[in-house]
């Protein structure tokens, strides 16, 4: 980083956190004052979600993104750096969609300064960087959300019913798996030549400098451990949510990456991840299962594009199957008959509305950081197991530490390259 940004960095950081926004008290009539940083891809999707409300503020290290969203928002301000918007004093509450890796850098400074923060998961690209983001909503009292949409439909309350009802018994076990795949693709020479308009260092962050290859930006960068991380990093948080939903899971005893290996730069294809959890309450230990790529749990038998991405929860009086859109009790014959029980969980307004209902009335959303959180970190884990050559981890998650494990430390703890700090 040029030292004239280290010193613009600082200088904006101070001033941010000098003085902070003081909310605003909003009734269910009155709109946020919504500043959006990212707004291409699922950026544009989140900016959509939240377009009834009052955009006044565009951030993109792109200018022909930002130019493209601000035909549709011709009113707000625009921005390549997102701490200049942070400056920007009208602003209720922020909307980050941008790469991992930038997640926590931007999601911190909103909520040190006094904005409300919806942002896209993975909550962040390290478990240090998801405790940040943790705690920063807790100590000023911000209304936050995760982005995992499907957490907001029918089908996931419906099934979260029929477990904690005890429908299919006790249930000591969970098979996740995800069909997307990341990790399969050539590199290019380095020092590539720039994206028209793409201001690469902006985009980078908080990260080291390293050279440009054209898979990095816009889209490719999941393929890389550095920007995402690959299959497990983008879809935990949305199978793998079900069963921490149904199951009032948190964070693991033990995590263990047992196949594949991994490569320094690009991510691995094909995982499989074991993770233990503790009792709660009555509630038995579970093991819960993650597999992507060419695994798949043992023995299933399923028609093609039948479930290709699901959560199978295993309980002592039967099964339970389910995506994003349907769900199904085994074996049929067994259930034929059964009777659901009543709905226990409102359906959801919106998943974006839930997070804006609750900036201006108070309460929080549903995936708020103290439950997304978590759920993250256990993506991340599965991760550092596997970048460390697929050894078991022992977590302490009160210390952040795999225990007798100091090698897990570098992946578990973010680094910054200078003038950037949480």
């Amino acid at each position: 980083m040029k030292a004239i940004k280290r010193r613009q960095f600082i200088t904006a950081t101070a001033a941010t956190m000098a003085f902070p926004y003081v909310g605003r008290v909003l009734g269910a009539n009155n709109k946020l004052n919504i500043g959006v940083v990212g707004v291409s891809g699922r950026g544009a999707g989140n900016l959509n979600g939240v377009s009834g409300e009052n955009i006044v503020a565009l951030c993109d290290v792109s200018a022909g993104n930002l130019a493209g969203a601000s035909v549709k928002h011709p009113k707000a301000k625009t921005y390549s750096d997102f701490r200049k918007m942070l400056e920007q004093k009208d602003l209720d509450a922020v909307v980050c969609s941008t790469p991992d890796h930038t997640h926590a850098i931007v999601g911190v400074s909103a909520l040190k300064s006094g904005r409300h923060l919806y942002c896209e998961k993975p909550l962040a690209h390290t478990v240090s960087e998801v405790r940040a983001m943790t705690e920063a909503a807790e100590k000023h009292k911000r209304v936050t959300q995760m982005g995992n949409q499907i957490h907001s439909g029918e089908n996931y309350r419906r099934v979260v019913e029929l477990v904690q009802a005890g429908a299919i018994g006790s249930v000591k076990e969970v098979h996740v798996w995800s069909a997307a795949s990341y990790g399969n693709i050539d590199l290019s020479a380095a020092d590539a030549p720039l994206p028209e308009g793409l201001d690469y260092d902006l985009w980078l962050g908080p990260l080291p400098y390293r050279p440009f290859r054209k898979e990095y930006a816009p889209f490719a960068w999941r393929h890389f451990w550095d920007f995402g991380g690959g299959t497990l990093a983008d879809f935990w948080c949305h199978y793998a949510d079900l069963a921490h939903w149904a199951l009032d899971l948190s964070h693991p005893l033990t995590v263990h990456s047992q196949v594949g290996k991994a490569r320094p730069e690009r991510v691995t294809s094909t995982m499989r991840v074991e993770y233990t959890y503790p009792a709660r309450g009555k509630k038995p230990p579970v093991k819960l299962i993650w597999y992507q790529g060419d695994e798949r749990p043992p023995g299933l038998t399923l028609k093609a594009g039948q479930f290709n991405s699901a959560v199978l929860f295993v309980g002592d009086k039967g099964k339970l199957i389910s995506n994003y859109g349907r769900h199904e009790l085994w074996p049929a014959e067994q259930f034929k008959d059964f009777k659901r029980p009543p709905k226990t969980i409102p359906d959801s307004i919106g998943h974006h509305a839930e997070w804006i209902n609750a900036c201006k009335e108070g309460g929080k959303s549903m995936t708020d950081f103290s439950y997304s959180g978590p759920l993250t970190e256990c993506a991340l884990l599965g991760i550092v197991s596997h970048r460390i050559g697929n050894k078991k981890l022992d977590w302490d998650w009160k210390s952040m530490t795999a225990k007798g494990m100091p090698e897990a430390d570098q992946y578990i703890r973010h680094r910054y390259r200078d003038g950037w700090a949480l």
